[in-house]
């Protein structure tokens, strides 16, 4: 019996068959290095970041995970709204993470830099809310301001130290209240980092209150 030979054409076929694999394989490797694009000139806000981190997470595992900045602006918060805050201090989550300001009157006299007896309490309570949000390794980083007004005195030659005495006095408290030391940094800015530039401001004396500010960020590692 004679065998036959297969159509030249069967391989071909084959050939043809699989051929869409490779334009499917560009497409993805083009796609990926679009992404990677992308991803590499935005500006990424690690609070949404975490936030979206943290709901897959509480997707995909049954093991108990930190709290999210959603959770943990919530928390804050009501904290701030207990204590009748709402004018004098404000929560945000932007790209470092949590944002807690507070107006310069909320928390010192004029001239010092020791917290207000009547804000003890408050700062006591974030440092709860810190406590319990089950992080290892964040960063809280408080940040002192000042207006441009000079201040020259034997404690505070400049705004520079008295910006930083402001920093360091919430940095004291919260480790009084139990937040690790190593998770803990004091930053002066005196008046450098304005919030309102005054060349623009209609109302100066309103502006410089706003430059005088304490601001508390809570970043994730």
């Amino acid at each position: 019996m004679r065998l036959k030979r297969p159509p030249a054409s069967s391989s071909l076929s084959d050939k043809d068959d699989n051929g869409w694999l490779v334009t499917y394989s560009d497409a993805i490797t083009l796609l990926l290095a679009f992404f990677v694009i992308l991803v590499s000139v935005s500006e990424v806000n690690e609070g949404r970041l975490q936030e979206l981190e943290q709901g897959i997470t509480s997707i995909t595992s049954t093991t108990k995970t930190s709290m999210p900045f959603s959770e943990l602006k919530k928390d804050i918060t009501s904290v701030l709204e207990q204590n009748d805050m709402a004018e004098l201090a404000d929560v945000s989550v932007d790209k470092k993470g949590i944002k807690i300001e507070f107006a310069n009157k909320a928390l010192y006299g004029s001239g010092d830099a020791q917290i207000k007896s009547q804000m003890l309490p408050v700062i006591d309570q974030i440092a709860e809310v810190i406590n319990n949000s089950n992080v290892e390794n964040q960063m809280v980083e408080i940040e002192g301001h000042t207006d441009d007004i000079p201040i020259h005195t034997l404690t505070y030659p400049s705004n520079w130290e008295l910006s930083s005495a402001r920093a360091v006095a919430i940095v004291k408290r919260l480790a009084l209240q139990g937040v690790k030391k190593q998770e803990l940094k004091a930053v002066a800015y005196a008046d450098s980092r304005p919030k309102v530039e005054l060349s623009t401001a209609q109302d100066v004396t309103a502006a410089r209150a706003e430059n005088r500010r304490a601001v508390i960020y809570i970043r994730r590692p």
